[in-house]
């Protein structure tokens, strides 16, 4: 009797753990249902959409407004030489002399390299014993022409030798000179890309002059802006690695619009003092307008780039909205929009990769 007392307390003892938690879910899923139900409609949908039980994404924003032209554009341009060549060699002959070293400054007219002209010299040594000879003759026919002891014809003959003996000679002098590579203009040298000994053929590169002591920057701007801009006009721009701020004065604008990129190419003028700056670098250039056009900015880093182009998060009745924009010129910490945003929008600037369309957010002014 025992035993079978204690075979039914075993049993019995599952069954009423079993019991027990069954009755414990009963009655806190129903007390959970309570709680949905007597919620709002509207706080239970922005649960399911994931919006933390009514919570709001905090945002710092900014109110778009009208700025003047006169507070300044962006632009990236693009340091150029001044002057640049290959150095090449319009003869062909072979290099019996270097005259220059890599990178070093040279002066215009220094003769940079020396080919062959041996044959060239023999030959113009001839000649000029030959333009001796026929001077000396060239007199005696005129003593005799004056006398009528010779024809006019005689004569004749004997000056075309001699003029014609001339030009042979300052052709002669002008192909040894062009044995004589020089430079064109004040520059630095580049790399050496001929040796010693070598037979140079016409047109070879020998190695490349620059001119670094005034450096054109070249930079486009809007088609839009193009009147508000004229020669004369300065620009302040900045490079990599340096600090400072240089200036340089517009000369030139080309006189046509690309097409493609519906800008114009304006070109300033840079006294590179102390040679610092090289042809090549990229350069952030600031330019002021002539006129005090107004447009919509918003700071530069509310501008979200996608496949699409560009976009901005802007606040509608207290959601975050993505809005397409078209963009124009830029200032240091300011971007123009032309098309997409009104005065008066709040745009969203933190926080702008938490957003999503239609989500909640708490906006608050950047001050």
């Amino acid at each position: 009797m025992k035993n079978r007392q204690k075979y039914i307390l075993y049993a019995a003892i599952p069954a009423v753990l079993v019991l027990s938690v069954y009755g414990y879910n009963k009655i806190f899923n129903k007390s959970q249902l309570g709680e949905n139900e007597s919620a709002p409609a509207g706080a239970r949908s922005e649960e399911r959409r994931g919006g933390g039980g009514g919570r709001s994404l905090p945002v710092s924003v900014h109110i778009a407004n009208y700025m003047s032209g006169e507070e300044g554009r962006l632009a990236i341009g693009t340091l150029v030489a001044n002057e640049k060549i290959d150095v090449v060699s319009e003869l062909s002959g072979r290099v019996t002399e270097i005259n220059f070293k890599e990178g070093e400054l040279v002066r215009k007219g220094k003769i940079l390299l020396k080919l062959n002209d041996d044959e060239l010299v023999s030959q113009l040594v001839k000649a000029e014993y030959q333009n001796t000879l026929l001077e000396q003759r060239l007199g005696r026919q005129k003593i005799l022409l004056e006398k009528d002891a010779v024809s006019r014809e005689d004569y004749d003959k004997v000056l075309t030798e001699y003029n014609v003996l001339r030009q042979d000679i300052e052709q002669l002098k002008i192909r040894i000179e062009k044995m004589k590579v020089r430079a064109p203009f004040d520059g630095v040298i580049g790399f050496r890309n001929i040796s010693l000994g070598a037979f140079l053929q016409p047109n070879s590169k020998i190695s490349t002059l620059v001119d670094i002591a005034s450096l054109k920057l070249e930079f486009s701007i809007p088609e839009k802006y193009i009147n508000d801009v004229k020669p004369g006009n300065k620009v302040v721009f900045t490079v990599e690695g340096m600090s400072n701020k240089f200036n340089a004065q517009i000369y030139a604008i080309e006189p046509e619009i690309d097409l493609k990129t519906r800008t114009s190419m304006l070109r300033a003028k840079y006294v590179n003092s102390g040679m610092r700056l090289k042809p090549g670098m990229s350069a952030k250039v600031a330019y002021s307008m002539t006129q005090g056009a107004e447009s919509i900015y918003v700071p530069n880093q509310s501008v979200v780039p996608d496949v699409k182009g560009r976009s901005v998060w802007v606040v509608k009745e207290g959601k975050a909205a993505l809005v397409p924009v078209q963009t124009g010129s830029r200032t240091a910490d300011m971007l123009e929009i032309l098309i997409g945003i009104e005065a008066g929008d709040t745009v969203i600037t933190t926080g702008l990769m938490q957003l999503r369309e239609g989500i909640q957010v708490s906006p608050q002014l950047n001050q």
